[in-house]
């Protein structure tokens, strides 16, 4: 049976919109048998790397610094598969994310090897996983993805990780009402579940759920004029207001 932990990264925790996705592909990964486990780095205490190497040659396989991130690495270290969710801030991952990441060096070796004709670090522990991104953006196109799916699969190469594939959302945020599109948004959080079960069964995503997470499933133009409606409102809250857009 197989193993998987999702490290979510937003700092909304389960309140953020990519949670919606991610309940959804682990309520799949439940339902086909699979072992899950969550970790919300919102209620972590992880603390940014020192670079100091102390994990390499202090004390060889353990972080100097005293935190949440030591019991983390060890729920890694039971995985098959990492999975992590992160809104898209930035082109990229979340601060709470990208520092789980770099906090990670402890697995590594300090010598350089050549790997496919590429400069790595070796493994220090024989455990290798696979890999998996949940992601989810205010922008309409999915293409702002780009980076952040490159900076992952780049990631996988140094983490000796097999990288699977991607759950990406782009106008994420027409996931909160549900009412405006059920069909729509079922379609979308069905085909999540939908890959939970796949990754859990055989241990790959297909094209097709893949796709189907990421469909357009709003006009642009619609799009764009209920985000600046809902916007305009909120400047309309605050006190002396400030004007709209």
């Amino acid at each position: 049976m197989v193993n998987i932990l999702v490290i979510n990264g937003s700092p909304l925790g389960k309140k953020g919109i990519t949670y919606i996705l991610q309940e959804a592909f682990v309520r799949g990964v439940s339902e086909a048998g699979g072992n899950v486990e969550e970790v919300f780095l919102n209620k972590k205490k992880i603390a940014p790397c020192l670079g100091c190497f102390g994990c390499w040659i202090k004390t060889p396989g353990k972080c100097v610094i005293k935190d949440d991130q030591a019991d983390l690495l060890q729920q890694c270290l039971w995985a098959d598969i990492l999975v992590l969710a992160t809104p898209l801030y930035v082109d990229g991952m979340t601060a709470q994310a990208k520092t789980f990441v770099d906090r990670m060096v402890p697995l590594a070796l300090p010598e350089i090897a050549i790997e496919n004709g590429h400069c790595r670090h070796p493994r220090r522990h024989a455990h290798k996983w696979k890999f998996v991104l949940i992601s989810n953006c205010g922008f309409y196109e999915k293409d702002n993805f780009d980076a952040l799916v490159l900076h992952c699969k780049r990631m996988c190469l140094n983490f000796h990780a097999d990288y699977v594939g991607e759950l990406l959302r782009p106008h994420g945020p027409i996931l909160r009402y549900p009412e405006m599109l059920p069909e729509e948004i079922n379609g979308v959080l069905n085909a999540a579940a939908k890959a939970g079960e796949e990754l859990a069964t055989a241990e790959s995503l297909s094209r097709e759920v893949m796709d189907a997470v990421a469909a357009e499933i709003v006009p642009r133009a619609a799009y764009l004029q209920g985000t600046n409606v809902y916007w305009n409102q909120e400047l309309e809250k605050m006190p002396g207001g400030r004007g709209k857009l």
